[in-house]
């Protein structure tokens, strides 16, 4: 019977950030419940094993266990979500195959400056931005709106309706938050005002295929509050931001224009070397210009997020979504094993 260890982090104290920064902790109890029952409908036998404090315990009871494949849902080490990327580099030392994509890909797209770098190197386009490494004085000659993000996170954390600013004097103190806060650069970007949609891609069979895009409808979102799904919009079901942000699946797209989205997403996949599924964020302006935001090497997969929605709307279940994975890790397994011959 085939063996699969469910790895994930232990979110045990708030390191950085906001209080309410650990709803997005809580939603990965439902991923791992999904995760879990899939492979047990599959037939295979589960271990669900939590990243805590300390790595070695893993180290020993992963050697102990020895899984055949590790279903990777670490987004973070002891609170800091640039050490993602250890874990699956971690597995790649002890020769166990996971599922997802490789320490390089995720380090990478940690990093929010370092993907547009690479976006604009490629012709993609994305919006124009600057890094703030610490605080300063106040930040002139700008254009606005301009939207402030911090530079490693991941769930839309250190982003709220604040983070859109209209004058430098915001701007500054915007900065200045996200540098105190969570404790990390802050990356300034133009604000592009227009369509947002999320593309969700999978491998199967060695093949890249573009899930049904899916669109966040703003247009019932309050007056005067910025369209874009922050941390209230995606994780705090009584805000008014997370009621009136309604996703759309398949979205009401044009055929050209569906088909340059999806153009553009399997290009950013294959550009970071993303494996087995991920998620572009795009966002469409009034000139119809298409804007890479992020890239999210193994994102959220729980039951209500939007690659499950895609998923279903595709009509793909999540058991036969979960099966392709370990397949695709076990495939990865055989493969160093006949390389090593």
């Amino acid at each position: 019977m085939v063996k699969v260890v469910i790895l994930y982090n232990l979110f045990e104290r708030l390191q950085k950030g906001e209080e309410k920064d650990v709803l997005a902790e809580k939603a990965i109890v439902e991923e791992i419940e999904a995760v879990e029952q899939a492979i047990r409908s599959l037939g295979y036998h589960s271990l669900v094993m939590a990243v805590r404090e300390e790595i070695f315990p893993i180290v020993h009871w992963l050697k102990e266990y020895q899984p055949d494949v590790v279903f990777n849902l670490c987004e973070s080490v002891y609170g800091n979500s640039c050490w993602e990327m250890n874990i699956p580099a971690l597995l790649d030392l002890l020769r166990i195959p996971y599922t997802g994509s490789s320490p390089l890909t995720l380090g990478l797209c940690q990093d929010k400056g370092k993907v547009k770098d690479i976006l604009q190197s490629q012709g993609v386009l994305t919006p124009r931005y600057k890094i703030f490494e610490k605080t300063i004085g106040p930040v002139k000659g700008n254009i606005f709106p301009i939207i402030v993000k911090p530079l490693h996170e991941d769930g839309s954390l250190g982003i709220s309706k604040e983070s859109v600013v209209y004058d430098n004097e915001t701007l500054s103190k915007q900065i200045q938050y996200v540098i105190e806060q969570y404790q990390q650069p802050a990356l300034v970007e133009e604000f592009i005002d227009g369509r947002e949609l999320n593309v969700g891609l999978i491998e199967t069979n060695g093949n890249v295929g573009v899930l049904p895009i899916s669109e966040i409808d703003y247009t019932e979102f309050p007056e005067g509050v910025p369209k874009i799904c922050g941390y209230e919009a995606k994780w705090v079901t009584e805000s008014p931001e997370y009621q009136k942000s309604k996703p759309v699946c398949p979205a009401p797209l044009e055929w050209v224009m569906k088909k340059r989205v999806e153009y553009i997403a399997m290009k950013v996949f294959k550009l970071f070397q993303c494996r087995d599924y991920a998620r572009v964020d795009i966002r469409i302006d009034q000139d119809g210009k298409i804007y890479v935001l992020e890239v999210n090497p193994n994102p959220d997969i729980s039951p209500q997020s939007g690659m499950a929605r895609a998923l279903h709307v595709q009509g793909t279940t999540y058991t036969e979504f979960v099966r392709n994975l370990i397949e695709r890790a076990l495939q990865r397994k055989n493969g160093a094993m006949n390389n090593t011959k």
